[in-house]
């Protein structure tokens, strides 16, 4: 038998609230040269492989989850991701368009100024 404390029970309930709040949108739907703040990121695994997710901040009441082509999924850490949820890292991802040639989302990433 496992005994749940009621820390816990709001601790669940503040994950499942949190898994609601949030829309998934694609890189393509971001706004081109437009910073978006990281608030979160994590590594999931999908059909497509291991990703990482970014928990983004659309607007000051808006917050969106991006999952990041394989390509930049693959160069994040978990050291960045560590990094990223401690809040010790000011980062914003840019959508930069598609690349003509190989119709590849472009992304950068940029510290707060």
């Amino acid at each position: 038998m496992f005994l749940v404390s009621a820390a816990d029970v709001m601790d669940i309930g503040k994950r499942f609230d949190e898994a609601t709040a949030y829309n998934t949108v694609s890189v393509a739907s971001l706004e081109p040269h437009k910073r978006y703040p990281v608030n979160r990121a994590k590594r999931l695994s999908t059909k497509y492989g291991m990703l990482v997710v970014f928990t983004l901040w659309n607007s000051d009441a808006n917050v969106v989850q991006v999952f990041l082509p394989q390509r930049y999924s693959d160069v994040v850490t978990d050291a960045d991701i560590l990094s990223i949820n401690s809040e010790c890292t000011d980062l914003n991802i840019v959508y930069k368009g598609v690349c003509e040639s190989s119709k590849a989302y472009i992304l950068a990433v940029e510290s707060s100024p």
